[in-house]
């Protein structure tokens, strides 16, 4: 009897009395107008091709400053870049100055697969390989990037009215997906929260991806449970059958203690120096207008996905949320790698095809700070064999 109304109790000061909160901000946007002389040149927002040329009219943009830049092949831009205040509804307007370069080279890139972003000098050339990019003669780094696959970079004598040719493999990046599960009133999550930050503080590189789910206890008012809480409950409740917060997993079947650091930095490294598959995921995210959409390319060399209990999973998380007063009773008020929801099917969707896309329109999240993470599972052993993240 006194154990029960020792439970009781507890569940008590545990749930508490919250004001509810709404997470759903007003996306705050305005639009910058690009333009150059001569007209045509790629346009970079953040240093990302935003498929567009000169002129041409951003729209959506979130409000706060954005750096812009222009490539135009064979010119040289008289501003590496520009950083603009974006207002809300308001439209700003940049203009760029190209100077046509008399004395060029060439060089053809290829790699292994194709389609690899190709850097000069750690700026975008807006172009895919296998292609020729033009080039003032002397040293440059060249550098071919593409999701899911470790980066290449090499230094190129560019020689005058001459084309050099050069090839690569892409190396497969193995990366190990954090599933965290938390609550806004859970008391200890706020040790694994510190400890999850910590870890992304120290380590910078795409070895891994995070993620954490917001349960429905000890709040069942959390607000971000509430955002798509059968998504939730069904990698709670089916996949991990989890009874006790936090709870941190690996690559889906390894389970980690959250609370402790070095056991966490333990088993990634572990993980991530066992890791061998042959098995690589690319993914790009584009939103125009209020669509989203994901384009994911498979990469399997070692008839990985013959497996026909593998299963895909592609996941919306948000980064940098910050609310004036903590929803919970753990005292938190920032939040990263929230879940959003699953684009897939909660259950994972069969994998039929080695190039895949989904649509989604867009709700009031910040689409600056969120990210898709797309991962790949065995639904009978829970066990992931690749994850990526944009």
């Amino acid at each position: 009897m006194r154990k029960s109304h020792l439970l009781i109790l507890l569940l008590v000061i545990s749930c508490g009395v919250k004001q509810p909160v709404d997470i759903g901000l007003n996306e705050k946007t305005g639009s910058v107008l690009v333009t150059s002389e001569p007209t045509g040149a790629s346009i970079f927002l953040d240093g990302l091709f935003v498929n567009k040329s000169t002129p041409d009219t951003l729209k959506n943009i979130s409000v706060g400053s954005h750096v812009l830049s222009v490539i135009k092949e064979g010119y040289k831009a008289d501003m590496d870049s520009l950083t603009v205040e974006v207002e809300k509804d308001s439209l700003k307007r940049v203009r760029f100055l190209l100077e046509e370069i008399v004395h060029i080279g060439s060089l053809f890139l290829e790699s292994t697969p194709s389609g690899a972003e190709i850097f000069v000098d750690g700026q975008s050339t807006a172009k895919f390989t296998p292609d020729t990019i033009r080039l003032e003669p002397g040293l440059h780094s060249i550098g071919a990037r593409k999701n899911g696959f470790k980066v290449f970079e090499q230094d190129f004598e560019i020689v005058e009215d001459s084309l050099l040719t050069g090839k690569t493999d892409l190396e497969i990046e193995q990366c190990i997906l954090f599933e965290s599960f938390g609550n806004v009133s859970c008391l200890p999550c706020t040790t694994s929260a510190e400890n999850l930050e910590r870890f992304r503080s120290e380590h910078a590189d795409k070895t891994y991806a995070l993620m954490e789910y917001y349960a429905n206890w000890p709040s069942v008012n959390d607000p971000f449970y509430l955002v798509s809480p059968d998504d939730v409950d069904q990698r709670v409740q089916n996949v991990y059958q989890i009874f006790a917060l936090p709870a941190l997993r690996m690559n889906g079947s390894n389970t980690v203690d959250a609370t402790d650091y070095n056991a966490v930095v333990s088993a990634y490294t572990q993980l991530l120096d066992n890791q061998q598959t042959q098995l690589a995921i690319s993914v790009k995210k584009q939103k125009q207008d209020a669509e989203l959409r994901v384009d994911i390319e498979l990469f399997d060399f070692a008839n990985v996905l013959n497996n026909p209990n593998l299963r895909l999973f592609v996941a919306v998380v948000e980064n940098e949320i910050h609310m004036s007063d903590p929803p919970g009773l753990n005292g938190l008020t920032d939040f990263n790698f929230v879940f959003r929801r699953f684009l897939s099917s909660r259950l994972g969707d069969a994998i039929n095809g080695m190039k895949l896309n989904y649509t989604f329109q867009w709700p009031e999240w910040d689409y600056t700070y969120s990210q898709i993470i797309v991962f790949i599972q065995d639904i009978n052993t829970k066990e992931i064999y690749q994850s990526s993240i944009n």
